[in-house]
């Protein structure tokens, strides 16, 4: 049994605390609250998160010395990145292990690429283990790409301190969260639809000149799916598309709601297998810039909803402007929290590694 505690000064953990339960959830580390002030997380409830008077107290005990590792680390990442403006110091005690890779850590290489749109590009992977991925629980992973063709030489090690060591030098890797498009049981492979706009991200640059055989890492699942419900809304710039149009496809037949997407112009409209009763509009910016207009916005405002909305369901991904109005939006309706799933996928004007280093304020309500 290996074992890892930290005793974190905390101001305001009141506030915090639902919030780090949330993101941890949100990362598919199942949480049940226990009590105010009590937490456990983890499949076997490995993590014991206790609050008092400033301070946070979290416990891990696990039977894997790279799980161990990965425990440490979402605490810690998490903490990092939700609670920026207090800045935790956090400091592990207990077991060294060494460093490890990601136990979630997969590699799979290009199968073949599709331009499904003019600026719509899907790749297919294979690789072992990729039913991992087959769940509408998570439907986001962490994917890691190598500057340039080819495999990537090196992968990110976890450490003792909760933190993650990566490559550099000739070894650097790039990073982007992506939603796991489609999979596809009968030949062993799962596709990822990239945007390629005029943007020229590392990510979207890796996409355009992707070739069979080049390798990809991917971490997760994680980030909420689908919820049940007996009306549903989904809304999506293109970053939000394919985890809609997942999700569509995977209604039952009966389904009642509304699908909101966001696009370039007619030539972007994919084709989309919804139930009847699910009503798709497409919203063409004809030209605007992404993140520039509130078409989403003011779609979401003209729904029809049931007069009771206690077993409706939202979810949506967008630029984070669109996503703070249509998210308070939501919340005065009355939907229960756990029937929304929604996500500033990006922000304009700023890139991943800037969102990151700012914290979630950046992207949250």
């Amino acid at each position: 049994m290996f074992e890892a505690q930290a005793k974190i000064e905390f101001p305001k953990i009141d506030h915090y605390f639902p919030i780090l339960l949330d993101a941890l959830g949100a990362h598919g580390v199942p949480v049940q609250r226990i009590e105010p002030h009590l937490a456990r997380a983890g499949k076997k409830d490995e993590i014991e998160l206790t609050v008092s008077t400033d301070f946070l107290t979290v416990a891990i005990q696990c039977e894997d010395r790279a799980a161990l590792n990965a425990m440490r680390y979402s605490v810690t990442s998490l903490i990092d990145f939700n609670a920026r403006e207090v800045a935790p110091d956090v400091r592990w005690s207990g077991a060294e292990v060494g460093e490890t890779l990601p136990p979630d850590l997969r590699v799979f290489l290009v199968d073949s690429v599709e331009q499904i749109t003019p600026k719509m590009r899907r790749i297919w992977f294979k690789g072992k283990d990729f039913a991992r991925y087959d769940t509408l629980e998570n439907l986001h992973s962490r994917l890691l790409f190598k500057r340039g063709r080819g495999v990537p030489d090196a992968w990110p090690q976890m450490t003792d301190a909760g933190r993650i060591r990566w490559p550099d030098g000739r070894a650097e890797l790039d990073t982007r969260v992506y939603t796991i498009r489609m999979i596809d049981r009968e030949l062993g492979r799962l596709a990822v639809d990239f945007f390629v706009g005029d943007h020229d991200g590392p990510a979207t640059h890796w996409a355009r000149n992707a070739a069979v055989g080049d390798g990809v890492g991917f971490i997760g699942p994680a980030a909420h799916g689908l919820a049940t419900a007996n009306f549903y809304v989904f809304a999506g710039d293109e970053t939000g598309v394919p985890g809609v149009l997942r999700c569509l496809e995977a209604l039952d037949r009966d389904a009642r709601g509304v699908a909101l997407l966001e696009v370039d112009g007619p030539q972007e409209v994919q084709p989309v297998d919804a139930p009847a009763g699910i009503e798709v509009r497409w919203l063409y910016r004809n030209g605007a810039e992404p993140g520039t207009t509130d078409l989403l916005e003011t779609a979401f405002g003209q729904i029809n909803w049931p007069e009771d909305v206690t077993d409706a369901a939202f979810w949506g991904g967008m630029e984070r402007q669109a996503f703070v109005k249509i998210w308070r939006g939501v919340k005065d309706l009355g939907l229960l929290r756990e029937k929304i799933n929604a996500f500033a996928h990006w922000r304009r004007g700023m890139n991943e590694p800037e969102i990151a280093a700012a914290g979630s304020k950046s992207v949250r309500e």
